[in-house]
């Protein structure tokens, strides 16, 4: 499944809402994908960008796709009045999920482990 988001690089804060909620940051080229989860999906997001575009992201095969212009952002879900709990069940419940959803596979270590340890 190709899933195809706004470019990071050239979207801006006020495209993604100050709620709680999953996001995915897909490579395009190769159809891996970053889940996270947040209280506050705007911030996460410009947090991303920042790091990225200051070439000092922790994850380098996003901060590759990135600068290379294949990373896109999608808003999976949004989990209204959310505590910390809730969104790692939800992030939980993609990441169990991710295997149909995204076959290519998912890009960040700890999600992957975490994945296999709810197995």
């Amino acid at each position: 499944m190709k899933m195809k988001g706004k470019l990071l690089k050239y979207s801006h804060d006020g495209e993604f809402p100050k709620k709680a909620g999953v996001y995915i940051l897909v490579n395009q080229k190769n159809g891996k994908v970053y889940i996270g989860c947040t209280r506050n999906v705007r911030a996460r997001i410009a947090s991303h960008r920042s790091l990225l575009l200051s070439c000092r992201h922790y994850s380098e095969e996003l901060q590759h796709a990135f600068d290379k212009d294949f990373l896109g952002v999608i808003v999976l879900a949004l989990v209204p009045h959310a505590n910390q709990q809730l969104l790692r069940e939800a992030e939980r419940l993609f990441i169990q999920a991710a295997p149909y959803l995204f076959p290519a596979g998912i890009i960040n270590k700890r999600l992957v482990n975490y994945s296999n340890s709810m197995k």
